[in-house]
């Protein structure tokens, strides 16, 4: 295997304080990703911000080293939702924002209104991070995409939030400067935590408090708590939360963070020669691997919030053995996602935890595949409460241990009725839910996690759709109207009308963004 490459890169963002182009080897996974200006061989360390070749290598640096943290905390390599290689386009076209789309990741630049300077979101690992992270979340977990739950869609966001913290904490030289500039309390918000510093500063000025921080577009250092997305207004000020994905993710990555801060103080505490830096890494991998292992056990459907932390205190049991139940307990309950007793429920040594077992044998699960499956055994079929119409798909996700991790998925369609949905009146949007198991080489299972939309999860997905209708971020597709992705992003228009074999009108997802805008 040939030595990584040499490059040159932010590591950290472009409006960060003190951050400058430095020297930082390409990860492992670097035939991942097909980057356009980029030599085929040899190192690239003398370009220069504002050059194609610069900005080929810093995205190189940036977007490898978040695919092989993930892959090294989900213990296994990963294809794209479009195949082996992601298509990366750090010159897309004139916009203060970057997106995924399924094809691509689309990096996008502007003249910046105060330094009159062209302003590339490539430039800002924080960016680039991000939007990895939307790639590798959508790479696991494909039915997030099709989700009309917006905690689904905030939870996306904070995955990518999540990535940026993650993949700039690999660099020394960050975790260094962060050390200085919190003397070490990693409760103080930072240059880490405040991310797209450079972006950010840009949307304030252009589009006002709604979007972004005055000096930052979202810091992971925050105090907002869980609130139904159906009382909470569709855009608020940035010191406020809002139903608005990007706005209200931050209940999700400030409580992520939070744990991480927590491991990296009890680890401290625990060893007084335990260097601040070897903590900050222990902690940063083992929440990694909590969160990774908390999607492999997550049940397949909406990513509620409730469901992930849920999935997160399982994966610390089967991880850490209960070592930060109160953590996540404390961190959790504070931010509202989860009752104090139901967060009990993980408790170390309690005859409660643990996942119910079935001596049902499903060797039929060895089939993997997004296709629909024959049916799943009596048991489960009651477990999943299924209707004459709905479909079951399956498909193995790897193993865990000595056990191989399978979904079963249920998917239902209900109609949107009324003139407050505009242009998705009349349409059908998904409900998805299922089980996650967990089965042994025996063939028994463990029902590791399980979800299905209830009403007042239904009653989130209606108010979520009224609300995108009211800004008009769905695109009036007539039946045979092919959808241009590129055209979507212009009109600011995530979503669309599209029509199935049968002439129904469906609701999908075309991208999602960095940011608000």
């Amino acid at each position: 295997m040939p030595p990584p490459r040499k490059l040159i890169a932010f590591l950290n963002d472009p409006g960060a304080k003190d951050d400058a182009p430095e020297i930082a080897e390409a990860g492992a996974s670097a035939a991942r990703f097909s980057i356009p200006g980029l030599p085929e061989t040899g190192d690239l360390d003398t370009s220069k911000p504002g050059s194609a070749e610069f900005q080929a290598a810093h995205l190189l640096v940036i977007l490898s080293r978040a695919y092989d943290i993930w892959e090294n905390y989900f213990g296994a390599p990963y294809e794209w939702h479009m195949g082996s290689v992601l298509p990366v386009m750090p010159r897309a076209g004139r916009d203060l924002n970057a997106y995924y789309d399924r094809a691509a990741l689309k990096f996008f630049y502007t003249t910046d209104s105060l330094t009159k300077r062209t302003l590339y979101t490539c430039e800002s690992s924080d960016v680039a991070a991000h939007e990895c992270g939307h790639a590798i979340l959508d790479a696991h977990h494909p039915d997030y995409w099709s989700s009309l739950h917006p905690e689904t869609g905030a939870f996306h966001e904070a995955f990518g939030d999540i990535t940026a913290l993650l993949t700039t904490l690999q660099f020394p030289s960050v975790r260094a400067r962060l050390l200085k500039e919190t003397n070490e309390n990693l409760r103080a918000s930072s240059n880490v935590t405040r991310l797209a510093e450079q972006l950010g500063k840009a949307l304030y000025v252009e589009f006002g408090k709604e979007v972004a921080g005055a000096t930052f577009l979202r810091d992971l250092v925050n105090t907002f708590r869980y609130k139904e997305t159906w009382l909470l207004p569709a855009s608020a000020p940035s010191n406020r939360l809002s139903s608005e994905s990007h706005n209200f993710s931050r209940v999700f990555s400030g409580a992520v963070y939070q744990v991480f801060v927590g491991i990296y103080e009890m680890k401290r505490a625990a060893d007084a020669n335990l260097s601040a830096d070897n903590a900050l890494c222990q902690a940063r991998d083992e929440i990694g691997k909590m969160l990774a292992t908390a999607l492999v056990l997550a049940p397949p459907g909406d990513a509620v919030f409730r469901v992930m932390a849920t999935s997160m205190f399982k994966a610390e049991q089967q991880l850490f053995q209960g070592a930060y139940f109160e953590i996540l307990k404390k961190v959790f309950s504070n931010r509202h996602i989860l009752r104090v007793q139901d967060a009990n429920v993980f408790k170390p040594h309690t005859k409660t935890v643990g996942a119910k077992t079935s001596g049902v044998n499903l060797g039929l699960l060895s089939m993997a595949g997004t296709t629909a499956e024959p049916m799943p055994p009596q048991e489960l079929q009651n477990a999943l409460r299924l209707r004459g119409e709905e479909l079951i798909f399956a498909r193995e996700l790897g193993r865990m241990q000595d056990e191989k991790v399978v979904q079963y998925r249920a998917e239902r369609f209900i109609p949107l009725k009324g003139k407050q949905y505009g242009p998705a009146n009349g349409a059908m949007v998904p409900l998805q839910g299922g089980l996650t198991l967990n089965v042994n080489p025996t063939g028994a299972v463990a029902f590791s996690g399980y979800y299905r939309a209830g009403v007042d999860d239904v009653r989130a997905i209606r108010d979520h759709v009224e609300k995108l209708a009211e800004k008009k971020r769905i695109y009036d597709a007539c039946p045979g109207d092919e959808a241009d992705i590129t055209h979507l992003i212009t009109r600011k228009q995530p979503y669309y009308i599209a029509y199935d074999e049968q002439g129904n009108k469906i609701l999908r997802r075309a991208f999602v963004a960095c940011a608000h805008g």
